[in-house]
C-alpha cells in the first residue's frame, strides 16, 4: 500500500487528476461540477501532485498547489483520496510530500479545509488560523496553517 507522489508534467496525468477529484468531490460530496476545474488549474505557478498506490498499480490522490512566493506561503487545495484507499496514510504521505517538493518556496502552508475534515489536517500538523468558521460553496470551511520549521 505504499503511496508514490510525483508532480503531475503530462497532460495525461492531469485528466486522471481531474478525474479523481470528480469522483471525490462532485460524486462523493455533491460539489457544482463547474466549480471544480478553474482558473487556478491552468494558472503557470499553480502544481499539481498525484499520488498513486504502487500495490493497486492505480493513482488515487492528488493535491493542488498556488504559491504565493510574495508571502512565502504555498496554499494547498483539491487534496482527495478516493474512498477505497482510505486510512492506509496515504493523505498523510500525499500531504507531507507536497511539502517536500515545495519547502525551498515557503515558510507556511496553508489551507481551506472542509470543517469536518480539520482533524485530519491536525494529524498533519496544520493548526486553526482563527475562529472563524465561513461557508465555501455553501459547506463549512475553516483556514488552518503549518509553519514549516527551518533547517538551521
Amino acid at each position: 500500500m505504499p503511496l508514490v507522489v510525483t508532480r503531475i508534467t503530462t497532460p495525461e496525468e492531469f485528466e486522471i487528476a481531474k478525474a479523481l477529484r470528480f469522483q471525490v468531490f462532485i460524486q462523493e460530496q455533491g460539489f457544482d461540477p463547474t466549480k471544480d476545474v478553474d482558473e487556478h488549474d491552468a494558472a503557470e505557478t499553480t502544481r499539481h501532485f498525484i499520488g498513486k498506490d504502487t500495490d493497486l498499480d492505480e493513482y488515487v490522490a492528488v493535491a493542488r498547489v498556488l504559491p504565493t512566493p510574495e508571502e512565502r506561503q504555498v496554499r494547498i487545495g483539491r487534496v482527495a483520496v478516493l474512498p477505497k484507499c482510505r486510512g492506509k496514510g496515504h493523505g498523510l504521505t500525499l500531504m507531507l510530500a507536497v511539502e517536500d517538493a515545495m519547502a525551498h518556496e515557503a515558510d507556511a502552508f496553508v489551507l481551506s479545509v472542509i470543517y469536518e475534515r480539520k482533524g485530519f489536517y491536525q494529524k498533519c500538523g496544520y493548526e486553526r488560523l482563527d475562529d472563524e468558521t465561513y461557508l465555501e460553496k455553501g459547506v463549512p470551511h475553516c483556514m488552518m496553517i503549518k509553519k514549516r520549521v527551518s533547517q538551521a
